[in-house]
């Protein structure tokens, strides 16, 4: 016989099919500002840890766009674990040409020392890229990374993640293309507008690594190699 819970699970899923019921995704928001052939030699900055400069429980902007997002609670090396997933998304996801970094924190240092650096951080990322000889630079910021507390089907306190990402053009000097992702897991007592994305995740609590990777990929899609 057939539960009533299981019952219950088929038919939200049916009225997440048919579009109906307010199904709605926790997923990235994307924002393409410019013209890319998905081949540039591209510069990849390790992410900032904005709660650690910041604070927790802050609003902070975004030091490129203004975007406000709050600080929380940041593991530690999330900004190391963020770096690594978006190195990983552009080689499975994209055709860029990825340019050797291991000189980029010099170069940032000499560049950020000086007056201009404090009054424009988008034109260091792009002087910065030039002098590498890369095309484009990826700077992100990190804002909350919260790990799960609980198991995947009874957690205490759910996972919460905030990040932003950036493409800048080192040449033009602005900003080709961005994404953000901002996201608190919610259990479905709270938010019926998240079940689509509760059961795609396999109606169950996920880990913050688990959330902030599948953004990730989530991020890229629009750059899948042929």
């Amino acid at each position: 016989m057939i539960s009533r819970s299981a019952i219950l699970r088929w038919t939200i899923l049916l009225l997440c099919g048919l579009g109906l019921g307010g199904c709605r995704s926790g997923g990235p928001v994307i924002q393409p500002s410019g013209e890319l052939t998905g081949t540039e030699r591209v510069l990849v900055l390790p992410f900032k840890n904005m709660a650690w400069l910041y604070g927790e429980g802050v609003n902070v902007r975004s030091p490129l766009t203004g975007k406000v997002f709050m600080t929380g609670p940041t593991a530690e090396g999330a900004d190391r674990l963020l770096t690594e997933m978006l190195v990983d998304a552009l080689r499975r996801q994209t055709r860029f040409q990825t340019v050797p970094s291991s000189e980029a924190p010099a170069v940032l240092d000499a560049l950020q020392s000086s007056p201009e650096a404090q009054r424009s951080p988008l034109k260091t990322l792009a002087q910065t890229g030039r002098m590498l000889d890369a095309d484009l630079v990826f700077q992100g910021y990190v804002y909350r990374f919260k790990n799960r507390v609980g198991k995947d089907y009874a957690a205490e306190s759910a996972a919460s993640v905030a990040f932003d990402l950036y493409l800048v053009d080192s040449r033009a000097q602005k900003v080709v293309w961005s994404a953000y992702f901002d996201e608190t897991q919610q259990a479905l007592t709270d938010d019926l507008l998240f079940m689509g994305t509760f059961f795609r995740r396999g109606a169950r609590w996920i880990t913050a690594e688990e959330m902030a990777s599948e953004a990730m990929t989530d991020m890229f899609k629009g750059f899948e190699q042929p």
